[in-house]
């Protein structure tokens, strides 16, 4: 009665299984390009993917997650200026790098390895991806699951076919995929933003006041994100200075076996951060309310600690068969499988947090504990690549506890 009737474990499947499918496309993606792609090409589309990671972060200053949180906490009218803020601030946003890019461009394409028309590329994609962002989250609150589903697939056919398409047929290397991203980001933002015309969610009644409260609770979310940044990045080339290109090698395939975890526990975040949201907002006794969330919480983290042992046990039996070349990266993933276990913890509280604005208190917590395990790595890699390991299970155990602490704090403050 559970798997048929509970509509955040059937909606979460659904989010997992386009998860899994999106990432396997571009992990195929990645296998066949290899073949025409040289290391050094590579290594190019590389600082492309770099660039535009970090325009990402600053073109809508990681205002875009607010779209969930505004369509659940105010009217349809406010909601709309909420939208429309989110627009205007990736407008202004975008059209300052592009001031930039006018007056620097010769510098920074020296500086960044990239000629100034990627760096444009970059500039563009990283604007309409916002779009094609704010469309999914804007269908994923509203629970359409199939249309989040069609859309976000669409986008990684088409960029499959397209990247194989320039990249073998046209012989445009490297470049070729970047073309691709831009193409497909083009498309795909053109037709969020034609939706949200459609649905009349564009106003020119901006609420200045709104806007402010928008950019604090974004703004405070970029060294949040920048911190998986802080400790992979770095972790890589701390490996390579102590240890060898192999280690780092085995130490990243670990971590990406680690990430199929997170991708489950995103996946259902996905659809209970929605029914964590409706909650909160909806008219029920206090004593309803912790029922409710209390009961979906127990569900959620029994199918993480299922899909962790299942993913763990899966990986264990098949990578010796599969990629016997990469067996020896099985002992550091058992350990940073429980980090893994641990991000989906901090899936299951960090919704209060966003909910009722405490971005700061994640930011502090996330970007905090980055740092730390930047010092730790430091000083302990050089020894034993089991360290690193056991430093990401530390830190992750930390942000946990915090995250967890504060949201039981903000809860116990709203409801007592």
């Amino acid at each position: 009665n559970i798997v048929k009737y509970n509509k955040t474990l059937i909606n979460g499947s659904l989010f997992s299984i386009f998860s899994f499918f999106n990432q396997g496309v571009a992990f195929v993606l990645l296998i066949i390009l290899a073949n025409y792609i040289t290391p050094s090409a590579y290594g190019n589309l590389s600082l492309f993917n770099t660039v535009q990671q970090f325009l990402s972060y600053f073109v809508c200053l990681s205002t875009t997650g607010y779209l969930g949180v505004s369509f659940f906490r105010k009217e349809k009218d406010n909601f709309r200026k909420d939208v429309s803020s989110i627009f205007v601030i990736c407008i202004v946003c975008t059209s300052f790098f592009c001031i930039i890019l006018l007056l620097f461009g010769a510098q920074l394409s020296s500086i960044l390895s990239l000629s100034k028309m990627i760096i444009w590329i970059a500039v563009i994609v990283s604007f309409f991806q916002i779009f094609s962002s704010m469309f999914l989250d804007y269908l994923r609150v509203r629970e359409k699951v199939i249309k989040y589903g069609i859309f976000s697939c669409s986008f990684a056919i088409l960029n499959l076919i397209l990247s194989l398409y320039l990249v073998i047929n046209e012989n445009l290397n490297w470049q070729g995929r970047v073309y691709a991203q831009f193409i497909c980001s083009l498309i795909f933002g053109a037709l969020a933003i034609t939706h949200f015309l459609k649905q009349n969610l564009f106003t020119f009644k901006i609420n200045w006041e709104g806007a402010k409260v928008i950019l604090f609770w974004g703004i405070p979310l970029i060294p949040h994100l920048a911190s998986v940044w802080i400790k992979q990045g770095c972790d890589r080339y701390i490996i390579n200075s102590f240890h060898s290109v192999e280690d780092v090698g085995l130490f990243s395939f670990a971590l990406n076996l680690t990430s199929i975890i997170i991708m489950i526990g995103s996946a259902f975040n996905a659809s209970n951060s929605v029914s964590i949201y409706q909650t909160l907002a909806s008219e029920d006794t206090i004593e309803q309310k912790r029922n409710r969330l209390k009961k979906q919480m127990e569900i959620i983290f029994k199918i993480y600690i299922l899909a962790t042992l299942v993913i763990v046990l899966g990986a264990s039996i098949g990578i010796p068969w599969l990629l016997p070349n990469y067996r020896n990266a099985l002992p550091y993933f058992w350990i940073l499988a429980l980090q893994g276990f641990g991000q989906c913890v901090y899936f299951l509280f960090c919704n209060y947090l966003f909910y009722y604005h405490k971005n700061r208190s994640i930011m502090f917590i996330t970007f905090g504990t980055s740092l730390c395990h930047l010092l730790l790595s430091l000083v302990f890699t050089r020894y034993s690549l089991y360290l690193t390991c056991v430093i990401y299970v530390i830190v992750q155990g930390a942000i946990d506890f915090l995250i967890i602490w504060n949201s039981k704090k903000i809860l116990t403050n709203k409801y007592n």
